[in-house]
């Protein structure tokens, strides 16, 4: 999957992808369902995300600050969308074909990919066995919550919104890549955080360890380098104000 840990990246792959999957006899409504691997009735949806990423490329040069790449930007940031957001009916045939996604665009925005996995890289991508232990753990501790009467009302059902949002980001890293199932696991983190501060009987729950302890596997297995030790300094905060668990 190209370089999955920018933005810049994972639209490359799928604008790679729609280029080779397009012709003219095909509507680009049929294609993108085709590469994006949704139902046609979901295609909608599936592109507002695609084109989340490029204010996310914008956000991200900006951020690192090199006035070429920014130039680069300007320049054909407008043609990446141009697939996503068409004029062109996109039930009607003939379509625009893989001339929807201009060449020399792609090849930039490839450049683009490259300089921020240098600049900006938000961690790796586990190889499916391990996202399906991940998940499976995470999982595991939704079953534990729903019967668990050791914390507050409000803190189980936010707790439950959180992990369901992990499963989420795992479920779509095409797209959001490890960027978004980190800032999943840092809404958990933080609703922990002021839950520990709010509530502080919450320190009693032995399954507040636990969670803890999954999070920072999920943690681990999607950083990479300095970031993991930085994320476990993180961790062991938290962990030092929790009890043993049960």
């Amino acid at each position: 999957m190209g370089n999955a840990n920018n933005p810049a990246g994972r639209l490359h792959t799928v604008l790679s992808a729609y280029r080779a999957a397009a012709h003219t006899d095909s509507t680009m409504h049929a294609t993108w369902a085709t590469v994006l691997g949704v139902p046609e009735g979901q295609v909608p949806v599936a592109l507002a995300e695609v084109a989340a990423l490029i204010p996310e490329i914008h956000r991200l040069v900006v951020q690192c600050g090199a006035s070429e790449q920014i130039e680069l930007f300007d320049a054909f940031g407008r043609q990446w969308a141009v697939p996503i957001m068409s004029e062109h009916h996109p039930r009607q045939t003939p379509s625009p074909g893989p001339d929807a996604v201009d060449p020399n665009a792609l090849a930039v925005l490839g450049g683009l990919s490259a300089y921020l996995s240098t600049c900006a890289p938000e961690g790796v991508l586990p190889d499916a066995e391990r996202v399906a232990e991940l998940k499976a753990a995470v999982r595991d501790l939704l079953d534990e919550l729903a019967d668990e009467d050791s914390l507050p009302a409000e803190l189980r059902s936010a707790i439950n919104a959180r992990l369901h949002d992990i499963i989420w980001a795992m479920d779509h890293v095409r797209i959001g890549g490890p960027g978004a199932v980190k800032q999943a696991m840092e809404r958990l983190v933080g609703q922990i955080t002021i839950s520990l501060h709010n509530t502080p009987e919450a320190r009693g729950s032995g399954f507040l360890k636990k969670v803890a302890k999954a999070i920072s596997c999920i943690w681990i297995a999607y950083k990479a380098g300095p970031q993991v030790h930085a994320a476990l300094d993180g961790w062991q905060d938290i962990l030092k104000q929790l009890p043993p668990g049960h």
